[in-house]
C-alpha cells in the first residue's frame, strides 16, 4: 500500500536547490530513458502453469485407477445439490498435498493456475471454504471409506510387483497443537512438554516404503495404547500376495505381550527393548570374553534373559558405545579411568541363534529407515500440522496426504529414473514438479507441454516415457486377468 505522505528522502521539496536544477536540466532525460525500458504486463496467458511436470503425475492417477477408487469406496454424506463431487473435493486435496499446498488456505492458489486447471480439465475448482464444509459431516465410517482408497492403491502396486516377503517397521510419533482441537490431550512431547497433542502411530514396508497403515489418536495414549488393534489392522492391509515375515519395532512398544503377539502369528521380530535396571544387570554379567567388538566404539553380544514378571526367558541382543565423559567444569580434576563409559542398548528377539547379535543388530538398524519416512511425511506432507477443530477431520486430512505420499512413492519407484528413487518428495518437487510450463492444445489433440530448456528435466521426461508406456500396458494386463 502506497503511503499517503512520502518520507522525506522522496519528497520533491527536500532536494537542495543544486539538487533540483541536476534533475531539471539533466537528470530527467536518464529517467525517461529507465521509463522506456520498464517492460509492460499483459494479463491474458491462460495457459501458463507453475507445475508443468504435474501432467505426468495426473496421467499415472488416471491410469493406476485412484479415481475410480475415490468414487467406488467414499461418501462425504453432503448435501446433493453441491456443486463439486466428492471426488473433485477428494482430488483437489491430494492434489494440492502433492504440489506441497498443505494448508487449506492455501488451496485456492491452483484457481489461480491457468495451465495447472487444463491440466486437469477443470474449468473451476473447489475453494479451501469448500473443502473444510465438505469434511463437517465426517464419520468413523468415512475414515474408513478412505482407508479403502489407500490400501486399493497399495494392492494394485503390489499385483505389478508381484509375490515378496516382507518386514514392516512400526513407531508413533507426536503431532504438536496449537489450538482447540477436539481429542487433543496432554501427552508425551520432546519439544513443547505440557502441551496438547496428538499421536500418529504408522507401519511402513520395509524396502519399498509403502505406508500401510496411519492411525490418530489423542496425545495422552501411549505407544502401547491400541496397539493391538493398529497391528491387525495392518495385516490385514497388506495385500494378498504379500506375505509378512516380520517386524522391526521401537522401544515405546516394547512388553511381554507384545513379544507374545509377534510370536503367535509365527511372525520374527526385533525389538528394542527399555534399558530397565534389571535389564541393564543382565548386560553388566555378561563376560568381557563375551563381547564382540563391531568397530566404531561397539560391542555385541547376548543373553537369554527373563524380566521381572515375564513368563519365561527369552533372546536379547546388547549393545555397548564406549563414550567419553564431558566434564561439567573444565577446570575439574579426573582420573584417566573415569574419562569414558560404556553406554547399553537392547534388543529382545525370536531370531534363530545362527543369526549373530552383529547381524540381529544391523537388521533392526534398518529401522531407522523409517525414522526418515517419518520426517518426510512430516516435513514434505505436513501430516503432523492438525489444524482443524474435529478430530475425524483432522484423521481425514492425514488420511489424504498418506495417499498422496503412496501415490508419489508408486510414482517415484515406477517412473522415475533410479537416482531420484530416494529422493525426498521436496527434491522432487524442485527438480521436477515445480517447472514453469505452457500447456498447449490445439485443436482436438492431445496436450503438449513446452517446458524450459532444462538438461537435467529433459532427461527425466526421456526415461519416463517408455516407462509410462509400459505402466499403462501392464495395468491394462493385469485389469483383464
Amino acid at each position: 500500500m502506497i503511503p499517503e505522505v512520502l518520507p522525506e528522502s522522496q519528497d520533491f521539496n527536500s532536494l537542495i536547490e543544486e539538487e533540483k536544477i541536476f534533475l531539471e536540466e539533466q537528470a530527467n532525460k536518464l529517467y525517461t530513458k529507465y521509463l522506456n525500458k520498464l517492460p509492460n504486463f499483459a494479463f491474458d496467458n491462460d495457459t501458463v502453469t507453475a507445475y508443468g511436470n504435474f501432467v505426468c503425475i495426473d496421467k499415472f492417477k488416471e491410469i493406476n485407477g485412484l479415481k475410480d477408487d475415490i468414487v467406488d469406496n467414499v461418501v462425504l454424506n453432503r448435501a446433493s445439490n453441491t456443486t463439486y463431487s466428492d471426488l473433485e473435493i477428494i482430488e483437489h486435496m491430494i492434489n494440492n498435498n502433492i504440489l506441497g499446498n498443505h494448508c487449506f488456505a492455501h488451496y485456492n492458489d491452483l484457481a489461480n493456475d491457468p495451465g495447472f486447471m487444463r491440466i486437469t480439465e477443470n474449468d473451476t475448482l473447489p475453494d479451501e471454504s469448500t473443502c473444510r464444509k465438505a469434511l463437517n459431516n465426517i464419520e468413523i465410517a468415512t475414515i474408513h471409506q478412505l482407508k479403502q482408497v489407500m490400501n486399493s492403491l497399495n494392492k494394485k502396486k503390489a499385483k505389478l510387483d508381484g509375490p515378496r516377503e516382507v518386514w514392516i517397521s512400526i513407531d508413533d510419533s507426536v503431532s504438536e497443537l496449537y489450538g482447540n482441537q477436539e481429542n487433543s490431550s496432554k501427552g508425551y512431547n520432546p519439544k513443547r512438554k505440557g502441551a496438547a497433542s496428538y499421536k500418529i502411530k504408522v507401519a511402513f514396508i520395509q524396502g519399498t516404503d509403502e505406508l500401510v497403515n496411519i492411525s490418530l489418536h489423542p496425545g495422552n495414549v501411549h505407544s502401547n495404547g491400541d496397539f493391538v488393534e493398529f497391528f491387525e489392522e495392518t495385516i490385514s492391509n497388506l495385500p494378498s500376495n504379500t506375505i509378512l515375515k516380520g517386524v522391526l519395532v521401537d522401544r515405546g512398544f516394547f512388553s511381554e505381550e507384545n513379544c507374545k503377539l509377534f510370536e503367535e502369528k509365527e511372525l520374527l521380530y526385533l525389538l528394542k527393548a527399555k534399558m530397565y535396571k534389571s535389564l541393564k544387570k543382565h548386560a553388566l554379567e555378561i563376560p568381557e570374553d563375551q563381547w564382540q567388538y563391531v568397530g566404531s566404539n561397539y560391542w555385541v553380544a547376548e543373553k537369554r534373559c527373563r524380566l521381572n514378571n515375564w513368563n519365561f526367558e527369552r533372546r536379547f541382543v546388547f549393545i555397548r558405545q564406549e563414550k567419553t565423559r564431558t566434564k561439567k567444569n573444565k577446570n575439574q580434576l579426573s582420573l584417566p579411568t573415569m574419562e569414558t563409559y560404556f553406554d547399553y542398548q537392547a534388543i529382545v528377539t525370536n531370531l534363530e541363534e545362527d543369526t549373530s547379535p552383529e547381524n540381529c543388530w544391523h537388521q533392526y538398524n534398518q529401522r531407522a529407515i523409517v525414522e526418515n519416512k517419518i520426517e518426510e511425511l512430516k516435513n514434505g506432507y505436513a501430516v503432523d500440522k492438525n489444524s482443524q477443530n474435529k478430530f475425524l477431520k483432522n484423521y481425514f486430512d492425514i488420511l489424504i496426504k498418506s495417499i498422496a505420499y503412496n501415490l508419489l512413492n508408486w510414482f517415484k519407484h515406477a517412473l522415475l529414473p533410479a537416482n531420484l528413487v530416494n529422493s525426498s518428495i521436496r527434491t522432487i518437487r524442485r527438480i521436477f514438479i515445480n517447472i514453469p510450463a505452457n500447456i498447449v492444445k490445439k485443436g482436438g489433440r492431445k496436450l503438449t507441454v513446452r517446458l524450459p530448456k532444462i538438461n537435467r528435466v529433459k532427461q527425466i521426461i526421456e526415461s519416463m516415457k517408455d516407462r509410462l508406456f509400459m505402466f499403462a500396458f501392464r495395468q491394462c494386463y493385469n485389469s483383464l486377468y
